[in-house]
């Protein structure tokens, strides 16, 4: 480690002590690509993933979730402590991700949405692959969205504004709308997602696997009975797939007062969960509820200015 290093970690520290008034870092990812996608720009590839990791290493101490939120409750957690999630459950978390973090002794957790494992995919990777077959003109013609300036627009921002006009209608509309453009434009469904077996050797390998519901609903779009079925329902899908008993929890899109409220809150705790995460940036305290506990993606960490911009972000408690 460099002088300029040392004197970082030490102001950091300063920052993000150990001990009741230490604060924890939730860096949130979805997937980790073999290779660069420009339909996907925001998700890291393996080379840069690694990059990724050597500097989260450098400056911050990572630790599994369900120990640091333990230890946050108990007011033991150590200095610049972080912890690494990925959502949704994708195969290269498995194939790509783990082999990475495991060669830098890290663990991370793997937030599984069920009817995804079931599926093989989920809806939005329906239309991205679509897209990747036919390109914006004729997506945006397919979903009726305005055309005029597709070819301007680069190709990850097209297939934005659509997963965005599908995002917040019913789950089964999404379902059958995806499927249908994705079988129009392909022949086959790709299978992007672990499978039961693979998450249990997540779980063998000493990873958390949490749960992300079964199909990955807007919560605050269901009634009582059917979000206490996608909550209590994936508790117990991650029990028997992974032959673990689970733990840590993710709000679908995970936005609090928009997609889900204090009732889903109730649900987890009342399921088994001991831990749930949201998308609500910051970092958590001593003081943040353990079922609501806020997250950050990972933006600009191979940036010079990273120990900044952690140092901004430890000084953003969430609460």
């Amino acid at each position: 480690m460099s002088a300029v290093q040392a004197l970082e970690r030490g102001l950091l520290g300063l920052l993000s002590p150990g001990g009741p008034r230490a604060r924890l870092l939730i860096l949130t990812y979805h997937r980790v690509l073999a290779q660069p996608d420009a339909l996907l720009p925001d998700e890291p590839d393996a080379a840069t993933f690694a990059a990724q990791m050597d500097v989260v290493g450098a400056y911050c101490q990572v630790l599994a979730l369900p120990e640091a939120v333990r230890r946050l409750r108990d007011g033991t957690l150590p200095p610049r402590a972080a912890c690494i999630t990925f959502d949704d459950g994708y195969e290269n978390n498995l194939s790509v991700a783990l082999p990475i973090l495991e060669a830098r002794n890290m663990s991370a957790t793997i937030f599984i949405a069920a009817g995804a494992i079931e599926q093989g995919v989920m809806w939005n990777d329906l239309i991205i692959e679509g897209f990747r077959a036919v390109g914006a003109q004729q997506a945006f013609a397919h979903f009726g969205v305005d055309s005029t300036d597709a070819g301007s627009l680069a190709p990850a921002a097209a297939v934005l504004r659509v997963l965005e006009q599908q995002k917040y209608g019913s789950l089964e509309q999404r379902w059958r709308n995806a499927e249908e453009f994705c079988r129009k434009v392909s022949n086959t469904l790709p299978r992007l997602m672990l499978t039961r077996e693979q998450i249990a050797e997540v779980a063998r390998r000493g990873h958390d696997v949490g749960a992300h519901t079964i199909r990955h609903p807007i919560l605050k779009e269901l009634g009582p009975e059917a979000a206490r079925e996608e909550i209590a329902g994936s508790y117990a899908w991650i029990a028997e797939a992974a032959g673990v008993v689970p733990q840590s929890f993710a709000y679908p899109n995970g936005r609090p007062g928009r997609d889900y409220d204090a009732s889903h809150v109730s649900m987890a705790r009342e399921a088994g969960f001991t831990l749930a995460v949201s998308t609500r940036w910051g970092c958590a305290t001593q003081r943040s509820d353990p079922y609501q506990l806020p997250r950050c993606a990972p933006w600009d960490v191979l940036s010079p200015m990273y120990p900044l911009k952690l140092a901004h972000r430890y000084l953003r408690p969430a609460d």
